[in-house]
């Protein structure tokens, strides 16, 4: 059997052959096994990263955001308390509630790839290829969660801003400069390798299942991407 035959195969074969794989996905999508293992890989690497971040490290970020937000006015210990207590126990759930996030984002994202191709592209890709196609060309993500986890397992502490930018160091919010602003630190993050490894699958990927020109394909794809950057920005500047 070949690699991209099977839906274990698939998972590999998106990252060595993508167009090979892509041919067969478009003849028989499959994406269980695909969504299992990001969701698994995604939510392991989340919750050993929430148990190490450093509790000083957080105090202080909520001690400058409720001092910025109170005009300068530095917050009582009993406030700052109940304020690092409360976001202890929401990163704790949050934490766990991400696959469902996660799983949340995929649909969606499917969606929209599906319905620019049926409709820009006049393509007849039907949607469960496009959720098939979505979660394969996330696979370089599989790859940054495993290089991550031994990462995490030697660290006894993780810094917020650290979590925040990347344990692998993959994008270029790590030589954003001292007092950088949070547009332009979520700007500096949207350009990650594996981002952009993801990107060319996902060009690769629809162009090959939804019959389409490299060129719409790329267009509709980098569109997307660019909209998804720009509210990141937005949300950046207005709570980072």
């Amino acid at each position: 059997m070949a690699l991209e035959d099977s839906s274990a195969g698939r998972l590999i074969g998106a990252l060595v052959s993508p167009v090979k794989t892509f041919r067969s996905i478009a003849e028989r999508p499959t994406w269980g096994l695909a969504l299992l293992v990001l969701m698994l890989v995604g939510t392991v690497t989340g919750v050993l990263a929430n148990k190490r971040i450093d509790p000083n490290d957080m105090r202080q970020m909520i001690e400058q955001r409720m001092e910025k937000q109170g005009g300068g006015q530095k917050p009582s210990a009993a406030q700052l308390d109940q304020a690092a207590g409360m976001a202890q126990k929401w990163g704790s759930i949050v934490v766990w509630l991400a696959p469902i996030f996660s799983v949340a984002a995929y649909l969606i994202m499917a969606l929209l790839f599906w319905a620019a191709f049926r409709f820009v592209a006049a393509s007849s890709l039907t949607y469960k290829t496009s959720f098939s196609v979505l979660l394969h060309a996330f696979m370089p993500w599989l790859i940054a969660g495993l290089i991550t986890l031994p990462v995490i397992l030697s660290r006894e502490h993780i810094g917020i801003q650290e979590a925040q930018q990347g344990l692998l160091a993959s994008n270029l919010s790590a030589f954003a400069p001292e007092g950088a602003g949070g547009a332009l630190k979520a700007l500096l993050g949207s350009l990650d390798f594996f981002s952009l490894w993801t990107i060319v699958l996902l060009i690769l990927g629809y162009r090959t299942a939804a019959k389409a020109s490299t060129a719409s394909s790329a267009t509709i794809i980098l569109v997307v991407w660019l909209l998804y950057v720009g509210i990141k920005v937005g949300l950046g500047a207005a709570f980072g």
